[in-house]
């Protein structure tokens, strides 16, 4: 039997990186996915990956700082795979730049997908599971992704950092409020270090330019900052989330789940 057999997740970001990872991951594991993006073409190739290895997934344009495709992704999910009991907050947005640089447009838009974007798809997610899960009936559970970078500061990301560590408190918020109102929903949070994804290469480039160094010079380096001297893979990550969805972590809620290598430690 499979980790998540029977269950429905809508994974937001899952155009690519570690949302793909994910959603290919929960369905292989059993689950049918509603794979959300705004990345058209990078939605369609990931719900095809799932289709042409058995899976059933479905793929829908989604800015996840818009309450109506929000409205559209919860619908979907329930008129279309029979409902949800796994969410993933997975899409988010990266900023470099410093303090003194850094405009209100920039903060704003980090800040809106980053936070904003988790906390109105939780309600969304909220208001359709509750009515779904009941005490009798396997928990639904609620994944954030937040990052190292929310547990302690970085130069030249402020903003993405005050977004991650908002993220945190925003999960600890969400499962205490999860179990004073009697509902049978999960929250928790995972926090990667530095992955192979189209973000960490952003992430390494912009410490280069901090550093004076090429790109492979600054990814060696970073490399270094973590005990197991390597990036994550995308699947790496998606392994704890699956851990995470799952019944496996039935006595799980609130927690944060570091997967970075030992970076936090360094």
């Amino acid at each position: 039997m499979n980790r998540v057999d029977g269950k429905v997740a809508i994974v937001t970001g899952g155009g690519r990186g570690i949302g793909r990872a994910t959603a290919v991951l929960l369905a292989k594991c059993g689950a049918k996915v509603l794979v959300t993006d705004v990345l058209d073409a990078e939605v369609e190739e990931t719900v095809a990956s799932i289709t042409m290895n058995g899976g059933e997934a479905k793929g829908l344009h989604h800015d996840v700082t818009n309450e109506e495709d929000w409205r559209k992704a919860v619908d979907l999910a329930v008129e279309g795979l029979g409902g949800f009991e796994i969410l993933v907050n997975n899409a988010g947005k990266f900023l470099q730049s410093s303090i003194e640089e850094t405009t209100f447009e920039e903060y704003d838009r980090v800040m809106r997908v980053n936070i904003w974007g988790v906390m109105v798809g939780t309600r969304f997610a909220l208001a359709s599971m509750k009515n779904r899960i009941s005490a009798t009936n396997p928990a639904g559970s609620i994944i954030n992704l937040a990052s190292v970078a929310g547990l302690k500061g970085a130069p030249f990301r402020s903003v993405y950092c005050v977004s991650k560590g908002s993220v945190r408190v925003f999960t600890q918020s969400a499962a205490r409020e999860c179990a004073a109102l009697g509902y049978n929903i999960r929250v928790n949070g995972i926090y990667p270090g530095l992955v192979s994804t189209d973000m960490g290469r952003i992430a390494v480039d912009g410490f280069a330019d901090q550093l004076g160094m090429d790109h492979g010079e600054a990814l060696e380096a970073a490399k270094k900052m973590h005990l197991i001297e390597r990036t994550a893979s995308p699947n790496e990550i998606a392994k704890g989330i699956a851990y995470l969805a799952s019944e496996d972590a039935a006595y799980v809620t609130g927690t944060e789940l570091i997967i970075d290598g030992g970076f936090n430690l360094k």
